[in-house]
């Protein structure tokens, strides 16, 4: 009897070791993500992606073979170390940010919000007027909002409604689809002047895919605020469906799959290509600047990694633990960033988690040097 119990023992060990390995190798090849372009091999990328389950998995390796006194526990946990420079991307070890008021005048408050058209993740009923008192609680000296709509008059005329909690009159707004009278669009909100003001088309179609830009003046000081809202993998309802009964049911199909994958392909692409065109604006940029808005992809992506390169994450530099931004269907991560030139110094970082988007926003108090 004993025999044959520790025969079964060993028999899961070689499972959980064949299983061991694949993770191990999946986080390995993950590692790669920040540094492949999608456009030269595009399923690093997918990896990348899945880094955060890849890393759960890795650490319940590192359980079992800490619970089984084994040797294997060298596997996952030499795997999670050599990837520790992703790791500290993706997981903030900073403590907890007060969410308290402004400590300084000199210090500016920023904050970034995928407004989802200004309706509410859980209940698809409008948010509007709970996003207003947000915005006039947090009283930020900027405010970016992608996926921004406005009518010019009545209860919706979200412009009025953002400029009166700030009690300020700047403030620049671009709609992509429908008009200034009725249209959807990004939208930054300044406490400060607007010397000048810019889009930047990173895309040709009509959705709000793009970038805009202010130039603003604080005392002596001129500054760039920035707002990006790069490509989405643009998953419908019928994606999300399938998605949850793989996650929930383990039921998978291969024309849903292979229609999933064909979108996060394109998404990867699209996004390498935006974020190029970022970084050439940004280097002609002759003032410090921040960078601000949904990015759609994670701490481990190119996409992320090559906008943040030569300036500060906010989240790396202050934040605590996983960031996440999304709140959305799965999956939950971090995608909307608040990134500054190296004349900056971040002070905090926080995520509200008030559920009136399916993102919620992000802010950070900054001091320009």
């Amino acid at each position: 009897m004993v025999t044959k119990t520790k025969s079964r023992i060993v028999f899961f060990d070689k499972i959980f070791l064949f299983c061991n390995y694949g993770v191990a190798a999946c986080i390995l090849i993950s590692y790669l993500a920040p540094f492949t372009d999608p456009a030269f091999f595009w399923p690093v990328a997918l990896f990348g992606l899945a880094y955060p389950p890849l890393l759960l998995l890795n650490a319940l390796f590192v359980l079992y073979w800490l619970l089984r006194f084994k040797k294997y526990i060298l596997i996952s946990l030499c795997s999670i170390l050599l990837g520790y420079s992703i790791l500290q991307k993706n997981i903030g070890f900073h403590s907890t940010t007060q969410d308290t008021p402004k400590a300084r005048p000199e210090q500016i408050r920023m904050m970034a919000y995928n407004v989802h058209s200004f309706s509410n993740a859980q209940t698809n009923a409008s948010s509007a007027q709970q996003i207003v008192s947000l915005v006039r609680e947090q009283q930020p000296d900027f405010i970016n909002m992608e996926e921004f709509y406005s009518f010019a008059k009545g209860k919706f005329a979200m412009c009025d409604s953002i400029k009166a909690a700030l009690q300020t009159p700047y403030y620049f707004y671009q709609p992509f689809s429908g008009t200034l009278a009725a249209g959807g669009g990004l939208a930054i909100f300044s406490k400060f002047p607007i010397i000048h003001q810019g889009v930047i088309r990173l895309t040709q179609d009509y959705s709000d895919t793009k970038a805009i830009f202010i130039d603003v003046k604080k005392d002596d000081k001129i500054f760039r605020v920035y707002c990006v809202h790069l490509q989405s993998f643009l998953l419908t309802a019928e994606d999300h469906v399938y998605m949850d009964s793989v996650s929930q049911k383990g039921k998978t199909n291969i024309r849903s799959s292979k229609r999933i994958v064909s979108k996060l392909k394109a998404a990867f692409i699209h996004r390498s290509a935006q974020v190029t065109m970022m970084k050439d604006h940004m280097a002609q940029c002759p003032y410090p600047y921040i960078v601000a808005g949904d990015f759609n992809d994670t701490p481990s992506s190119y996409a992320v990694n090559q906008m943040s390169k030569g300036i500060k994450n906010a989240f790396r530099e202050k934040g605590r633990g996983l960031g996440r931004t999304y709140n959305g269907d799965i999956p939950n991560y971090q995608i909307d960033y608040i990134l500054v030139s190296p004349q900056f110094d971040v002070l905090n970082y926080t995520v509200i988690e008030k559920k009136l988007s399916d993102h919620y926003p992000i802010r950070s108090d900054l001091l320009l040097k």
